[in-house]
């Protein structure tokens, strides 16, 4: 049967590539996109053996461990894990986050509150960058509307700056393509090229 360990970090203590070493060591494999090993055993008592060996090994290493077989997790999500679970919607780890719950509630409940202001932050921040975008392109579309009006009557370069809301550099590649496109031509009237939709 499969066993497996999961391992809480800490800032405090050893780095991850130092623990995977110790876990590598005892014949633990790595479970891909998560921080955990598993390894297979025959039964709980080899389990108990090879647990006093991993706990030797990690001595002084300050990383918190939560043996199981047969899932990762170990305990179905109720009760209080099932409040944990719900913390994985904001990019929390229900696992690191038991461990601290256990060692010190008020830590707990800070680190909960700033990753749930960051997950809100992102949440307006993504919403300002809409309604930015929603805004420019609907100023842009009315600069458009406001030159092709322009256009009906013929209008220089100098004049269309100055009656519509564009940048000059915008303004000469919108030209450029309507031009392209067949929708106005230019036409020289004296020492000026006058614009004029078709």
């Amino acid at each position: 049967m499969k066993a497996y360990i999961r391992v809480i970090y800490s800032s405090d203590g050893s780095s991850p590539g130092q623990v995977d070493s110790v876990f590598q060591g005892q014949g633990f494999k790595k479970m891909p996109g998560a921080p955990g090993y598993e390894i297979e055993v025959l039964d709980e008592g080899e389990l108990t053996t090879l647990l006093e060996a991993v706990h030797q090994a990690l001595k002084g290493l300050e990383v918190r461990y939560i043996p199981t077989l047969g899932t990762m997790e170990g305990q179905p999500a109720t009760g209080f894990r099932q409040g944990l679970s719900r913390l994985r919607e904001f990019g929390m780890e229900p696992a690191e986050l038991s461990g601290l719950l256990e060692e010190d509630p008020t830590r707990f409940k800070g680190a909960v509150l700033e990753s749930v202001e960051r997950y809100l932050d992102s949440v307006i921040a993504e919403r300002q960058e809409e309604l930015a975008a929603a805004e420019a392109k609907l100023m842009a579309e009315r600069a458009r509307q406001q030159l092709m009006e322009q256009l009906k009557e013929g209008r220089t370069f100098h004049e269309l700056s100055k009656a519509v809301p564009m940048e000059e550099e915008e303004l000469s590649q919108h030209l450029l393509e309507l031009v392209e496109k067949g929708a106005i031509r230019a036409e020289q009237k004296g020492r000026h090229v006058v614009y004029v939709a078709v």
